[in-house]
């Protein structure tokens, strides 16, 4: 098999964690620099038309998505793919994307039976658990051996060609790993679970990297296909299009990520492909901007930025109007290629449309009650050719008069014995402008498949104190610990994450987290942790956070920010035909929407005695069996997977 490299070494590469600060001046203050990817890439020149000053590269015209339903047929036989694992039963998605999970065989490990946890227990809601007597087989799990490297990367390579699907000229193949450590954190196990193989691509010698440019195969130990993401567009070199030069790349990255940002890597030049679901006529190039933030003493890694490079890239204007009691705000957009779409969002108060086309919206104030006294207004444009331009606007609202800090959020009329969750967010405060679109997409998707949620507050209403455990002066029995899901996405590192506000603090470090004693499953962190790897160190932190927590699910290196993150792992639990285990919902979110596969997720969990694995399957609440909460001895370990994107 000439021709196919073999790039992505085995393990995971850990975000900077503590140790981070010490690339940091110390009077950077809030800024952010950057982390240099784990693979180093050849990177080709740009051209300079002389006498123009500026640089110069191709766009690429979009013909039309790769896949059609007859070359989808053609690779699942090649495959031996179910059709129960196709979204639908459908081989080819309405996006023209082909999506396959085996939900019985990702990531599946070998068991035995044992006795249950709990017998009969049920959840403090009052739902029924299944018994969680699956149990860990140590021996079996020990000799378990994955297809070797070459074999998967030859055998997928073979199969999308036979179906005569276009493919990326180079392959990385990595594999999920598993990781098991007692109570007191001593490994007890560590194994591959598959091998996963990714085709890559380039436009002009730079890297083709986002959702759509997503082809992945991976096959489990016995060879069985297990997941598969095939996003692709059909492209043909066009004209060329002035992008910022180089030099003036980190400036570009600077504004892109806030305020005072502290550059500490060059700023890598991309061609980036949209969702296939987003509609778009030219393919261009990007900047990826990577960076970190001082916060409370701590380095947190920043979500990364992926900036339009084009010179006459598309920008958004706010303009707010107020007329007694109505609030009327309207965009304005500067360059780009039109037509545009519009995205409004406020975390805290209803929108109306003011027109047919999404230009201008309506807000209505209310919400007396709410923390503070500004509403973020977030603005999303989208050009023809997918490049989107972000706006915000704070809002000033009047304050009820009362104490500074809230009485906590009712529970939804009828709320006991169903389900609920909630979010908070770091967005433009952090230099992070879609973490708002990122969480109205996730709530939306609940609200839609008929669960609610009970607090969404982001920006400065964000408070740390909201996760930490009450003993310790937080009252996150009120909020993070009062849904079964909490979604949190900003800004981490392996001990914590962080927040704009001082309430009470701005970091929650792993210490202040005891989670599931009131009600939380499942806590997701979308930010660039907490689970990074760090020598290890992962297994001396987060085990504290179960207390009766079942999973917490996040990455273990940087991660991208991103509008679309919500919404897909929300479709993924709640989908009625065919609903996803937590755990693979979050991987297979992660891996559709993270562009870039260097990458990593992670989730981790507890074991219950005699090494049974209860929650390792879990399902959101009504769509599939849930293990129960396990609490004081009868947490005898952990483990965590993680696997890249």
């Amino acid at each position: 098999m000439s021709g196919i490299i073999l790039l992505m070494a085995l393990g995971v590469a850990g975000c900077s964690g503590r140790d981070a600060r010490e690339d940091l001046p110390e009077n950077a203050g809030h800024g952010a620099s950057g982390t240099a990817p784990a693979l180093t890439w050849t990177r080709t020149r740009t051209w300079t038309r002389p006498g123009a000053g500026a640089s110069f590269l191709p766009a690429y015209r979009v013909i039309g998505r790769s896949a059609d339903v007859a070359r989808a047929t053609a690779l699942a036989a090649a495959l031996g793919l179910a059709e129960e694992g196709f979204r639908g039963g459908a081989s080819l998605g309405a996006d023209g994307a082909i999506r396959y999970l085996d939900r019985a065989r990702f990531q599946r490990l070998p068991t035995r039976k044992a006795g249950p946890p709990a017998p009969g227990f049920r959840d403090e809601r009052g739902f029924a658990t299944a018994r969680g007597d699956d149990a860990l087989d140590f021996e079996a799990l020990a000799a378990l051996r994955v297809v070797p490297e070459p074999d998967a990367a030859a055998r997928a390579w073979a199969a999308l060609e036979g179906a005569r699907l276009p493919i990326g000229r180079d392959v990385a193949v990595g594999h999920a790993l598993f990781e098991s450590i007692d109570a007191e954190g001593r490994y007890v196990a560590r194994a591959e679970l598959d091998t996963q193989v990714s085709f890559r691509d380039q436009l002009e010698g730079l890297r083709l990297i986002g959702p759509g440019a997503k082809v992945r195969v991976t096959f489990d130990a016995e060879g069985a296909v297990t997941h598969l993401i095939y996003a692709r567009r059909d492209l043909d070199r066009a004209e060329d299009v002035a992008v910022v030069p180089a030099s003036g790349a980190p400036a570009l990255c600077a504004r892109a990520l806030g305020a005072g940002a502290v550059l500490a890597a060059e700023p890598e030049l991309v061609y980036y492909a949209p969702p296939l679901s987003r509609e778009v006529r030219r393919i261009l190039p990007h900047y990826v901007c990577s960076a970190r933030r001082r916060v409370a003493g701590e380095v947190v890694d920043v979500r990364k930025a992926i900036v339009p490079a084009v010179v006459d890239a598309p920008r958004a204007a706010i303009t707010v109007r107020v007329d007694g009691e109505t609030v009327s705000a309207e965009a304005s957009v500067t360059g780009g290629t039109a037509p545009y779409t519009y995205r409004w969002v406020s975390s805290a108060r209803s929108l109306a449309p003011a027109g047919d086309d999404g230009r201008a919206v309506r807000i209505a104030p209310g919400g007396s009650g709410l923390r503070g006294e500004t509403e973020t207004l977030s603005l999303y444009v989208t050009d023809a050719d997918g490049l989107v331009a972000t706006a915000a606007r704070r809002l000033s609202f009047a304050r009820a008069a009362g104490p500074e800090a809230p009485s906590p959020p009712p529970s939804p009329p009828g709320g006991e014995g169903r389900a609920v969750v909630g979010a908070e967010w770091v967005g433009l405060c952090g230099g992070l402008d879609h973490s708002a679109a990122n969480v109205e997409g996730l709530l939306k998707r609940f609200r839609t498949g008929g669960v609610e949620h009970r607090f969404n507050l982001g920006e400065l209403r964000a408070w740390e104190v909201d996760f930490k455990d009450p003993a310790l002066g937080g009252q996150d029995a009120s909020f993070a610990d009062s849904v079964d899901l909490t979604f949190y996405t900003g800004h981490a590192n392996g001990v914590g994450f962080m927040f704009c506000s001082a309430m009470s603090d701005r970091f929650l470090h792993f210490s202040d987290a005891h989670w599931g004693n009131s009600n939380l499953e499942w806590m997701v962190v979308a930010a660039c942790g907490p689970l990074q790897d760090d020598a290890g160190a992962w297994r001396f932190r987060w085990s504290s956070a179960f207390e009766g927590l079942h999973l917490l699910l996040g990455y273990a290196t940087e991660s991208f920010d991103d509008t679309t993150e919500g919404a897909m792992f929300a479709s993924y639990l709640l989908d009625h035909t065919s609903p996803v285990p937590v755990r693979q919902a979050w991987a297979t979110t992660a891996i559709e929407v993270q562009p870039d596969d260097e990458v990593i997720y992670a989730v981790m969990g507890v074991y219950g005695p005699d090494w049974t694995l209860p929650n390792y399957d879990d399902h959101f609440w009504g769509k599939g069996p849930v293990g129960p909460d396990l609490l004081g001895a009868a947490r005898i370990g952990f483990w965590r997977i993680s696997g890249p994107t």
